[in-house]
């Protein structure tokens, strides 16, 4: 649930004052679906939900249209910190839903809450391999459960590397975070900006 809860927050506040339809149409095309397990019918019912607990207000209109409270803006907050600083392993919607809407925050944030992430990360390898090594000592488990623990620990050991090399990009200037130069942070006829502006193609 926080990370539907996550991705309709971030949603709203991107495109607010925004209905239903224009919502569920943009996560759709960000294959949430696939991703993040959000199912079209679902969309509603969580603004709704979300409606209910005071997160988001619902202003009148044919049709109704959605934007973040006070309250809504400190859960998305959380929920979004949350994303970056804690691993799920075997789960990585969360980190994902989180990564739609990273450059809300300052770029130093984030870099922060990624070195704790890879600090995580780290004890985790290192607990899936002292896991394994029990099991071969112990043998108090069928042999081959060593192997939950080693497919574990390179799953761990992936994101590890994952975090340093975007660490690394977003050092070197990629994205557009809070804080820096005010430039096109929004879709222009559906077509987001380019990670470095640099890369985007001449009009004219």
């Amino acid at each position: 649930m926080s990370t539907t809860r996550l991705l309709l927050l971030g949603a709203v506040r991107v495109f607010q004052p925004v209905h239903g339809y224009l919502l569920r149409r943009e996560l759709l095309s960000w294959q949430v679906e696939d991703w993040a397990h959000v199912k079209p019918g679902s969309i509603y019912s969580g603004l709704r939900t979300l409606a209910s607990h005071g997160l988001v207000e619902e202003l009148p209109g044919d049709p109704v249209s959605y934007r973040l409270t006070p309250d809504g803006e400190v859960e998305f907050r959380r929920l979004l910190d949350l994303s970056l600083r804690e691993p799920e392993p075997g789960d990585a919607a969360r980190l994902l839903a989180g990564l739609c809407f990273v450059t809300v925050l300052p770029r130093a944030e984030v870099r922060e809450a990624l070195r704790a992430r890879s600090l995580r990360l780290e004890a985790a390898v290192s607990g899936a391999a002292a896991r394994r090594r029990s099991v071969a000592v112990d043998r108090l488990a069928p042999a081959t459960t060593a192997e939950l623990f080693a497919v574990t620990g390179h799953w761990l050991e992936g994101e590890r590397r994952w975090v340093e090399e975007v660490c690394e990009r977003i050092d070197a200037g990629h994205y557009r975070f809070a804080g820096d130069a005010p430039g096109p942070d929004l879709p222009v006829d559906g077509v987001w900006p380019p990670a470095v502006l640099g890369d985007a193609p001449e009009t004219g």
